[in-house]
């Protein structure tokens, strides 16, 4: 890959990762248009590992503050919390998913992922949130409710980010906090991701190439950072609906491009 498609490609992976539209949808979709050489898994886990890098420093000071006051029962409800939501995930994607990607991974699914994920959110997004509910105080159900749904994520197009909004929406969490624990699940989870894609690469003594990989960290970061600010100024006042409307319309082109 060329510097400016590395840079595109970073690009798009920072944008897409914590807004609810799916990264694999995006990163698949400019592969095929423009016939991109991808190296192998070594980019993928690059660009979120970037991805991750961003929402921890975004996230420093409040994840300082659980960390040393993991103690009290308010933080440590939330680590549990974030342990529940987080299990069902990892447990289906080593057991279930593992060996699906190349199934899973087509314009057809991520189509009408796309579009069914933004119908459920549209319907979720109506709700009027609890103003008294927090991601600190959902009930261990609750959490496990997220975890469940954050499953379907591991269909491509159907959005990480996207099902842990939709499912906190259901549950009557505000669109920050919904928001939030879509950047807080990612920790976890992205972590799980990188490390197993890492083993994989180490087992099967794939070479690769430090510049392009440092490349992609630094900008998947940046243009991470960058959209988690942007989402989150935007949710103060504004609704998921440009989300919502983007992903029905892209489901809809794919859809009329693979059948033309």
């Amino acid at each position: 890959m060329t510097l400016i498609e590395l840079i595109f490609y970073s690009l798009t992976q920072g944008i897409t990762e914590f807004l609810p539209i799916s990264s694999s949808a995006h990163l698949l979709i400019i592969e095929k248009i423009l016939h991109w050489d991808i190296s192998g898994r070594t980019m993928a886990i690059s660009a979120h590992l970037g991805s991750l890098i961003a929402v921890i420093f975004y996230l420093k000071k409040e994840i300082f503050i659980i960390t040393i006051n993991i103690n009290k029962n308010f933080y440590f409800k939330f680590i549990v919390n974030l342990t529940i939501i987080t299990f069902p995930i990892l447990l289906a994607g080593l057991l279930i998913f593992k060996n699906l990607d190349n199934i899973l991974l087509t314009l057809n699914i991520v189509a009408y992922s796309s579009i069914i994920g933004g119908l459920l959110l549209f319907i979720f997004d109506k709700f009027d949130a609890n103003k008294k509910k927090t991601i600190n105080n959902i009930s261990y159900i609750e959490a496990l409710i997220i975890g469940l749904f954050q499953i379907f994520s591991l269909i491509p197009g159907t959005s990480r980010a996207g099902t842990i909004i939709t499912a906190a929406r259901l549950l009557k969490l505000n669109r920050i906090e919904s928001a939030k624990l879509g950047l807080y699940t990612g920790i976890p989870t992205i972590s799980g991701a990188v490390i197993l894609e890492s083993i994989w690469l180490i087992s099967e003594f794939k070479k690769v190439e430090i510049v392009p990989i440092l490349i992609v960290i630094i900008f998947s970061a940046l243009f991470a950072y960058i959209t988690i600010n942007l989402m989150l100024r935007w949710l103060i006042n504004k609704s998921y609906s440009p989300f919502i409307v983007y992903r029905i319309v892209l489901g809809l082109i794919i859809l009329l491009f693979i059948n033309n």
